[in-house]
């Protein structure tokens, strides 16, 4: 054969590359025609009702509207960044301090529940009367992405395997030494699947405080095209934002594989499944640490009143909640049995709603992680897609949600689903992924598929992360079936908070919002109680 033959013959390329792009390109090809034919189906079933565009016409909007999208994105992009700053700076030196310290982070961690949970319709008003300008916007940003990631890093920080520690130990060193050379390490993962979770809600909180008479951002221009009915703008107005977070994501994805590239791959071989170190504390800590929760909860809410001098129209003081809950309205006069059979009702109708909607979507967040760990080219296909779902603002999805699903328990269900999804997702995903190498290699070896390895060894290692992850998502149901009823349903909790918001009856705001917190504690420290039950019987904890 001649020198230019052969050449020619390198030059080609080879039968397993051109197979190997052909795989990787097909799937999200696939992904994105289903998509497109199920976004056209649901149009033309709900066309003439200015619902969902047709994605052509979608399409033609986004280019017509790009300097307007742009510009605006500008604005809430710089809100949306400094909260995930704030965000960050405060959890990353709190989560190290409740592993330095293990007695701090009952506190810590009650403290964050109550924060959270608090619904944002209860908070709003108090909020945009004592913040002004981006402080609103950064305390809201900065709201959205504080838990999840708590969570996420605590779990990270116990993710150490015991060898290590006992080896860092056995050389002198101590808690802080354990943190720097073998926990700051065994964290990474979980930081990731934090800081990935904590992108959309981060662009998500931006768009809420822009709901509140801002003239600028996204979150403006897509309520102002909603009161416009200008359905295509709003849709484009909404894929746009999805467009943003998907791009956050890889970004984060991006610098996590350059700066941290062991973050997100399997770990060494050992004993330790990741996350399930606990924190032992006696009867005494535990009680001591749910006092003081208490102490600071109590003594910041009175500040509200003493030292940040917030009007006693808008905030209401423990002792008058008190008496309100237990007395009478000082307002009507009307007894306190008025009030609790009012939120008994409510909250039956709230729970149903969040709790349908809870295991649903916990269930299909962790069926499509198994699933997306197994096959990674389907897993980088649909990722995007949840991203989209998750920073797209529920008032934008509500209307189409409503009508295809109805204003009952069904319609409420999918908009729950929609808010635990992500989270618990990204989560599941980084335990299924943390599994050893040597465990897979043992599935492989005896002829077992991807599928199998995910059944019999990655769900094991994951169940601390698939707990941790029912603890982001239960307040997070919470907070979605309260939206849901507030949008859609005109029941529950959420109607009651937001008809309280309207008639400015703000005792009733803040006591709903008080004994939902109380009850959603408690419903807390029930599952971290049965965390500790299942692990303890599988043999993962002490």
């Amino acid at each position: 054969m001649s020198t230019t033959a052969t050449r020619t013959v390198e030059a080609q390329p080879s039968p397993k590359k051109g197979m190997s792009l052909l795989k990787s390109v097909r799937t999200p090809a696939l992904v994105a025609v289903i998509v497109v034919a199920a976004w056209t189906a649901v149009a033309f079933a709900f066309e003439g009702r200015y619902v969902l565009p047709y994605p052509r016409t979608l399409v033609q909007q986004v280019i017509t509207d790009w300097g307007l999208l742009w510009a605006n994105a500008a604005v809430s992009l710089d809100i949306a960044v400094k909260g995930f700053v704030v965000g960050v700076l405060v959890i990353l030196p709190l989560a190290v301090l409740c592993i330095a310290i293990p007695s701090i982070e009952a506190i810590v961690i009650k403290v964050a529940i109550v924060v959270h949970v608090i619904p944002f319709i209860a908070i709003a008003p108090v909020l945009v009367v004592s913040l002004k300008g981006e402080a609103f916007g950064i305390t809201i940003t900065a709201l959205q992405v504080y838990f999840a990631l708590l969570i996420g890093i605590l779990l990270g920080l116990r993710s150490a395997d015991k060898s290590a520690m006992d080896v860092v130990t056995a050389s002198g060193g101590g808690t802080w030494s354990r943190l720097r050379y073998v926990r700051f390490a065994s964290a990474a993962p979980s930081l990731v699947a934090g800081l990935q979770i904590a992108v959309p809600a981060a662009l998500l909180g931006s768009l809420i405080s822009e709901f509140f008479g801002a003239s600028e951002g996204l979150g403006a221009i897509l309520v102002n095209a909603q009161e416009q009915l200008l359905i295509d703008r709003t849709w484009a107005i909404a894929v746009f934002i999805g467009l943003l977070a998907s791009a956050g994501y890889g970004a984060i994805t991006l610098i996590a594989r350059v700066a941290m590239p062991w973050a997100g791959r399997g770990a060494s071989v050992g004993t330790t499944v990741a996350g399930t170190e606990a924190q032992n504390l006696s009867h005494t800590q535990a009680i001591l640490g749910s006092l003081v929760s208490a102490v600071v909860l109590l003594g910041f809410w009175q500040m509200l009143r003493t030292v940040f001098q917030l009007d006693a129209y808008f905030t209401k003081s423990p002792w008058e909640i008190v008496q309100f809950l237990f007395e009478s309205n000082p307002v009507t006069g009307a007894p306190a049995s008025v009030f609790w059979g009012q939120f008994g009702t409510a909250l039956v109708e709230t729970a149903i709603d969040a709790s349908v909607g809870f295991v649903v979507g916990t269930l299909i967040a962790v069926i499509a992680a198994v699933i997306m760990v197994a096959f990674e080219g389907l897993g980088r296909a649909v990722m995007p897609l949840a991203i989209m779902l998750r920073s797209v603002p529920l008032i934008a999805l509500t209307p189409v949600i409503v009508l295809v699903f109805g204003r009952d328990l069904l319609g409420v269900t999918v908009v729950v689903t929609l808010v635990v999804f992500f989270p618990t997702l990204v989560t599941v995903m980084m335990g299924l992924r943390a599994t050893p190498e040597g465990a897979i290699d043992v599935i492989r070896a005896s002829g077992g598929s991807a599928v199998s390895a995910a059944r019999r060894v990655r769900i094991l290692y994951a169940i601390p992360s698939i707990t941790a992850s029912t603890r982001i998502a239960i307040p997070a149901a919470i907070t979605g079936a309260t939206l849901a009823e507030w949008l859609a349903t005109g029941k529950g909790l959420g109607n009651l908070l937001i008809m309280a918001a309207v008639n400015a009856d703000y005792f009733t705001l803040w006591a709903a919002g008080v004994v939902l917190v109380v009850i959603v504690l408690v419903v807390y420290g029930l599952i971290g109680w049965i965390d500790r039950m299942v692990l303890r019987r599988l043999g993962m904890a002490d």
